[in-house]
């Protein structure tokens, strides 16, 4: 455990319900003793653990605010040391107050992720149960919660823990084959093993890729010319007014962005500027800034309006490449069609809708999943949400144990075959968090907020 005693305003800032300050570490109850004040006179240290008790927080004999102070005693708690939270009013004054006055007392403000650091490092969490944290705090869709919370139960842990077994025991046949080559160890009769743990990394390195879509979402550009109904469909999609509609060409002068969940993925939805030859410099702005969007998206939305004949500039944007995929959306097909023939030119399909009138867009969700996501919706047992760090840990181990396999098949020593299954042992250890490098940890938890 650590010398030193934490403390940070753990609920979000701005006015709530209530403001709770968290205090962790050794001398954790004894700093919350010298600004709590009950009205019984009762002191935290001779108090029972796992127990709430009403007073006010003082300093320098001024009331600061009406608290109710839990206690929990190490090891049963987040941390495994001494925790006592402050529940205080709502409102960042109060919370900051409560906050100023324990570090005043010998606190020390708590790190990003500090207090979930303490909890892997004193191990009351896996490093993946950990990073399972984050992503319960992160997530933008209920498959992603979902998905986090099972892996905050330990699932990837485990199985990690199975391979990491099954590992060892291969290579200490290997090592008896190599130190003791009398005991006659066929080196070929380790092959099934080593084929069954190369088809279950090749299934959770795939999982993770799946969860990859989930934990980071994809990113789609509205784009065409001006009241084509970018913005309509941006809130039809939404289900909300975010973009402002009007009859006014050119109203959209920035990109406006906003998360929808389709298919259980966070979609990123870009609405943007009416693509034209712009009449002022703001415009001409919003233009550029469009162009720069696609180039940061997975799709291109290219909007066209079936209830008009077709533009040059219509035509324009049609036969432009975009750089990733473009579906045509004819909109406003509650209207008499005027648009006439549409050239496919670089697009991938096309698809009829009314989003002001709501019409036809789950058509519109049914092809942006089938594009983005091959049709196959993710779901909670498909998928693991894993960091570019893991998945690269997970592919150097399923890479070891393929040429593992390839130096069986080749008939290599049985001492070259064991230094490629050595490496993708190491890699699941550092999946596991065995000796993982003190910048590593300090990536992971810079993701939390402080307090948690």
């Amino acid at each position: 455990m650590s010398g030193e005693t934490i403390a940070a305003i753990s609920t979000p800032i701005g006015e709530g319900g209530i403001g709770i300050v968290r205090l962790s570490g050794p001398a954790a109850v004894d700093i919350a003793d010298l600004v709590f004040l009950s009205p019984k006179g009762l002191r935290l240290a001779d108090a029972q653990t796992h127990t709430i008790h009403y007073g006010h927080v003082v300093e320098d004999g001024r009331r600061i605010d009406e608290v109710l102070a839990s206690l929990m005693r190490a090891p049963r708690t987040y941390t495994r040391e001494d925790v006592v939270e402050f529940g205080c009013h709502g409102g960042i004054v109060a919370a900051r107050a409560v906050l100023d006055a324990v570090l005043a007392r010998g606190a020390r403000l708590a790190e990003r992720g500090e207090f979930t650091k303490r909890a892997y490092l004193n191990g009351r969490l896996s490093l993946d149960q950990a990073q399972a944290v984050a992503d319960i705090v992160h997530a933008q869709t209920r498959l992603g919660l979902e998905a986090a919370v099972d892996r905050l139960g330990g699932r990837f842990s485990q199985q990690v823990a199975a391979l990491r077994a099954d590992l060892a025991a291969i290579l200490a046949d290997l090592e008896v084959e190599i130190d003791f080559p009398d005991l006659e160890v066929i080196v070929e009769e380790l092959r099934p093993r080593v084929e069954a743990v190369e088809a279950r990394a090749v299934d959770l390195l795939a999982r993770s890729e799946r969860g990859a879509l989930v934990r980071e979402g994809l990113t789609v550009a509205i784009l065409g010319r001006p009241n084509v109904g970018k913005s309509t469909l941006l809130n039809a999609l939404l289900a909300e007014e975010r973009s402002i509609v009007t009859p006014i060409p050119g109203t959209t002068r920035d990109t406006v962005e906003e998360v929808a969940a389709i298919g259980g993925v966070p979609v990123r939805l870009i609405d943007t500027a009416g693509l034209r030859v712009p009449t002022d410099p703001i415009e001409a702005e919003g233009v550029r800034r469009t162009k720069e969007a696609t180039k940061r998206s997975d799709l291109v939305l290219l909007m066209l309006d079936r209830s008009e004949p077709l533009t040059d500039e219509d035509r324009a944007l049609i036969a432009t490449d975009w750089g990733v995929p473009a579906l045509l959306v004819l909109n406003k097909s509650d209207l008499a069609p005027r648009i006439g023939d549409v050239p496919r030119g670089t697009s991938i399909g096309r698809v009829e809708i009314a989003a002001k009138e709501g019409q036809n867009l789950a058509a519109l969700s049914d092809r942006l999943v089938e594009l983005l996501l091959g049709g196959e919706l993710p779901s909670r047992n498909t998928i693991l949400l894993l960091d570019t760090w893991e998945r690269d840990l997970l592919r150097r181990l399923r890479d070891g144990v393929t040429r593992t396999l390839d130096g069986m098949r080749e008939g290599r020593t049985p001492d070259m075959i064991a230094e490629e299954l050595r490496s993708a042992y190491a890699a699941s250890g550092a999946l596991q968090g065995v000796d993982v490098a003190e910048s590593i940890l300090d990536a992971i938890f810079a993701r939390f907020c402080v307090g948690k």
